[in-house]
């Protein structure tokens, strides 16, 4: 019986020891099997909307691109385009300014060299208001 019991407690003691590595083996293998796929999936599913939504925005992209070359291939599209981005007017059309001159101030000096300045600039607005008053539209009044 002696020799028995020496079995039972050297069998007892390597359960004993074995149990944690046990534990360490199934807890290895659950990680592997269950929290690294799903891990796995989360970041995958995140990744797939990611590149569903860069997906979605080129497709818009390419619909708008679509729809300005349809139009571009119409006639007022292409008059459009002639006109718009690269400045061409037809014959009969003139160009007007939206804004209007700023108020300076033309009060100079009443010395030389400024009393040249002050005539030709008197000259060139009675020219400015004489051709208005003729019906003549004026881009740069100041100008000859």
């Amino acid at each position: 019986m002696a020799i028995a019991d020496i079995d039972l407690r050297r069998g007892r003691k390597s359960r004993i020891s074995a149990t944690p590595f046990a534990v360490i083996v199934l807890l290895a293998l659950v990680t592997a099997l269950f929290v690294f796929p799903v891990r796995s999936f989360v970041n995958q599913r995140a990744l797939l909307a990611q590149k569903q939504a860069e997906y979605a925005q080129f497709e818009d992209d390419i619909e708008n691109l679509q729809d300005q070359v349809t139009y571009l291939q119409t006639e007022a599209g292409l008059q459009d385009a002639i006109r718009n981005q690269l400045g061409y007017l037809r014959y009969n059309e003139r160009r007007l300014p939206m804004m209007d001159l700023p108020a300076l101030s033309t009060e100079l000096p009443d010395r030389w060299p400024y009393t040249i300045v002050s005539t030709i600039m008197l000259v060139r607005s009675l020219e400015a208001a004489q051709r208005a008053a003729q019906g003549e539209i004026s881009l740069q009044p100041f100008n000859p």
